[in-house]
């Protein structure tokens, strides 16, 4: 049997040594879990006790998968079938440093002419990964998750088996995106493709009550609702500022262009001459160091003000009068940094228009992912498009009534999803708007009593919502947790009882989850 790596982890090569681990496992009755790009929160990803070291004694089992990245075409059908290993796109932190642009899916997808049309804004993550906790780029319009055909996949037993899309929802094939590693170990995915595509957006930068939708109302002529905008646009994000003294939205929008979009400066579809998405931070810095590295250094100075000026100055005993003045100010500082970095649209500072490759722009998001630049936390929580205003609309009232113990000091992300019929995905039957919080960390701070503002002002305002299952989940015994996540989910039972048969030995189920879906 193949033996893990310095850093505790075993790289298997093939299926069989998957299926040889997995049995190994079963006999000693330790647990198994997968590695991706590890986005999600280490209790999501890995066993109980695993530390990513030479000291790592732990008998459980945590495998990365970066030796299985192998693609396969059928070119008729325009499919192609991929090892669960392979990253989307470039994984920078990948531990094993084989991640490249040149094995990745999305690169080797655009070089043959082909195309996903639902590509998330960061794309690291291995295709295994991102499918197990069903996450999905910005658009309503197009679904990760029914561009995908089959899977195949180990279970606890040890069987390897290949399940394919039908027609029937209740197949138990519905049931393993947004597995979250439970059913068993994903060893290769075959997804629809489309001909590769060039698309056509822009990105504003505007108050709130000047962004091109009407985000608190129902819709006026020329300004339609949230709900609408996120409908009617092919590919859009926002990023809201919900701050006193700094109501900011970024607004990006693209679509796939058309053949009258086409025009001398954009060149011809067999002559294109793009203008690639041009993130804020390189534009601001304009140095020749990775813009990556620039971009954290302005997220850090602009969300975790004003503790970096106080750990400059050390141990000063007039700290607590100094911090009192600071956030005094700070109202009004903050929109002076923010307009070092994002300033609103004006003649001097107008939209920035682009035209690209499918892939060059609509991941446009390649900074801020990971924890290596920026120390980032997420809860993500999915809510019925239906209900889009009532829920920015209390948002703002909650802001504003709090402050910024409310608001913290960072941003938030909105996305739009199609409804999935994928039993544990966040839009399971149900278009949904996404509101991805994100919380700046300091050190070990905890960013679960800020977030539980946020559940529990949906919890009692009757605002239904469903968690990325890859971000941080509610308190499992409190309002929001397992008992109401189950009421949110109409396969959740059956979800469980799947669960049980495909993993008898509870190789897959930590105590993590245990406690998140109530399987103590």
């Amino acid at each position: 049997m193949i033996q893990p790596d310095e850093n505790g982890l075993y790289h298997p090569e093939n299926e069989g040594q998957i299926v040889e681990l997995i049995q190994y496992a079963r006999q000693r009755r330790v647990q198994v879990r997968v590695r991706g790009a590890a986005q999600s929160i280490p209790g999501a990803v890995f066993t109980d006790g695993f530390v990513s070291s030479a000291e790592n004694v732990t008998p459980n089992i945590n495998m990365e998968l970066d030796r299985m990245r192998s693609l396969s075409f059928d070119e008729g059908a325009l499919q192609v079938t991929v090892q669960a290993g392979c990253n989307l796109g470039t994984d920078p932190f990948d531990p094993a440093g084989t991640s490249t642009d040149e094995n990745s899916l999305y690169g080797q997808l655009n070089r043959k002419g082909w195309a996903i049309p639902n590509v998330s804004d960061a794309i690291h993550q291995t295709v295994a990964g991102f499918i197990s906790t069903g996450s999905c780029g910005g658009s309503m319009t197009h679904a990760f998750d029914t561009c995908i055909v089959a899977i195949r996949l180990v279970d606890g037993t040890g069987l390897a088996t290949t399940y394919r899309r039908t027609g029937n929802t209740d197949d138990p094939f519905f049931a393993l995106v947004a597995s979250l590693g439970l059913l068993g170990v994903i060893t290769e995915v075959t997804l629809q493709c489309v001909p590769a595509f060039n698309i056509i957006g822009e990105e504003a930068v505007t108050n709130v009550e000047e962004c091109p939708y009407d985000f608190f109302g129902s819709g006026a002529p020329g300004r339609p609702s949230l709900q609408d905008y996120l409908t009617q646009t092919e590919y859009a994000r926002m990023l809201w500022w919900p701050y006193k003294n700094l109501s900011r939205m970024i607004s990006w929008k693209a679509r796939t262009m058309q053949a009258a979009d086409y025009t001398p400066q954009t060149g011809s579809p067999t002559d294109f001459k793009p203008k690639p998405y041009q993130p804020i931070f390189p534009k601001v810095f304009g140095s020749r160091l990775p813009a990556e590295a620039f971009a954290g250094i302005g997220y850090t100075l602009i969300a975790s003000w004003p503790h970096w000026l106080y750990d400059l100055m050390g141990n000063n005993p007039l700290e607590p009068e100094i911090e009192q003045l600071g956030d005094a100010l700070f109202p009004y500082i903050y929109p002076k940094l923010a307009d070092m970095y994002f300033p609103c649209n004006s003649p001097a500072h107008p939209p920035q228009e682009f035209w690209d490759n499918w892939l060059g722009s609509l991941p446009m998001d390649r900074v801020e992912f990971s924890n290596n630049l920026m120390p980032l936390k997420y809860t993500e929580m999915w809510v019925p498009i239906s209900m889009a205003r009532e829920t920015v609309g209390l948002m703002q009232h909650f802001y504003e009534a709090g402050g910024y113990a409310a608001t913290s000091f960072y941003t938030l992300e909105i996305l739009g999803a199609p409804k999935s019929q994928f039993w544990l995905s966040p839009a399971y039957q149900c278009d949904v708007v996404r509101f991805n919080i994100m919380w700046f960390a300091r050190g070990a701070s905890d960013p679960a009593p800020y977030f539980e503002q946020l559940w529990e002002l949906f919890y009692k305002n009757d605002i239904n919502f469903r968690p990325h299952w890859g971000k941080y989940l509610p308190e499992a015994n409190g309002n929001t947790g397992a008992g109401y996540l189950r009421g949110q989910y109409p396969q959740w039972d059956t979800f469980m009882q799947l669960r049980k048969q495909m993993d008898p030995d509870n190789l897959f189920l930590t105590t993590y989850w245990k406690q998140h879906l109530g399987l103590q």
